[in-house]
């Protein structure tokens, strides 16, 4: 069941780093590239995961998801989230414990990295700024990653916003649960936040 992704390649590597570059001497914005190379990772790992049942799934969030005003000094687990209805990690919280999800709030991307390699998970779904995303990429390429980038942000690093919904669809299509019983995006106070 091994994933082939072509970030294990020192070429490629270097091929999306060349890109990159370019784009910033020429003042244009690498966004469009970025979200093109997780496109195309997304639409590999989904050809991967049609193949190779997910027994298991790693959620990972960047810290600055926590909103402004949030008591709570998340660096990990998500459980003491759950019972929270102030911001959407509360959401995920919940979404993660119906669905047996491993999740982590990652305070920086070594600690993610780190536990993604310890973990072995046969998928991981994470959100992240852009930079981070391609980070993730050049990090961990033999883990099948479904990446989004974040949504929004109030300044930099805080009270970033991510897609909610995209999280749920892509945990509820890995595990193969299509059940409504408990409509994982159902319209809340942290379904709205999270959008």
């Amino acid at each position: 069941m091994t994933f082939r992704s072509p970030w294990a390649s020192p070429l490629y590597r270097a091929g999306v780093a060349t890109g990159r570059r370019l784009c910033r001497l020429a003042g244009r914005d690498e966004g469009p590239l970025i979200r093109r190379l997780v496109a195309a990772q997304n639409a590999r790992v989904q050809r991967h995961i049609a193949r190779h049942p997910v027994r298991s799934v790693l959620l990972i969030l960047p810290r600055c998801i926590r909103q402004p005003g949030c008591p709570v000094d998340v660096r990990g687990d998500l459980s003491i989230c759950a019972d929270c209805l102030r911001c959407p990690l509360g959401e995920v919280a919940r979404l993660t414990a119906r669905r047996g999800v491993r999740a982590l709030v990652a305070f920086r991307s070594r600690h993610a990295f780190a536990m993604a390699r310890e973990e072995r998970p046969d998928l991981i779904v994470a959100s992240a700024c852009e930079d981070r995303l391609v980070k993730a990429l050049r990090a961990v390429p033999e883990i099948p990653a479904l990446l989004a980038p974040l949504t929004g942000m109030a300044r930099p690093c805080v009270g970033a916003k991510f897609d909610l919904v995209w999280v749920t669809e892509q945990v509820r299509a890995a595990l193969g649960t299509n059940d409504n019983a408990d409509d994982d995006h159902a319209a809340g106070p942290c379904a709205a936040a999270a959008d």
